[in-house]
């Protein structure tokens, strides 16, 4: 196989490097001399460039960023959040309640079988507890804690 038909195989390839700017000046080189010559890759290329500038120029939202950012901490939003939160959570602990006390004074049940359920669950509500903690002593001297996406 010649070279200018390898070439030619992978030059889809890199025209979005190119728009990226993700390519060697050799890269570069080529692509554009390619496309000179190439009106399909060109055509390509030009689309490419178009559709770039149409998502970048795309308003996704109405609401700017900073705006959306004071709507979510606000006092009328993280309220009934934070009332919903617990509400579940208190949910869940009542469930969870019921479910083992129904377990544990089940006689249909062998006590071997209750001891092993007992062991698996019991790991992992330990293990869950170690992160939780660890992840509460960290967050006080964590560096990337104000650090917005």
């Amino acid at each position: 196989m010649t070279k200018q038909r390898q070439v030619d195989q992978h030059i889809g390839e890199l025209l979005s490097g190119l728009l990226d700017g993700e390519l060697t000046q050799q890269q570069r080189q080529m692509v554009k001399l390619h496309c000179e010559g190439c009106a399909e890759c060109s055509e390509n290329l030009e689309s490419l460039r178009v559709l770039r500038k149409r998502i970048g120029d795309a308003a996704l939202s109405e609401v700017g960023e900073d705006k959306w950012r004071e709507h979510m901490n606000d006092k009328r939003v993280e309220t009934p959040r934070s009332i919903g939160w617990i509400l579940f959570i208190g949910g869940l602990l009542v469930v969870a309640g019921i479910a083992v006390s129904a377990f544990l004074f089940s006689d249909e049940i062998h006590i071997g079988m209750k001891f092993l359920i007992i062991a698996i669950y019991g790991g992992l509500a330990t293990l869950l507890y170690s992160v939780l903690r660890q992840r509460l002593i960290e967050r006080k001297t964590d560096k990337y804690k104000d650090v917005e996406i």
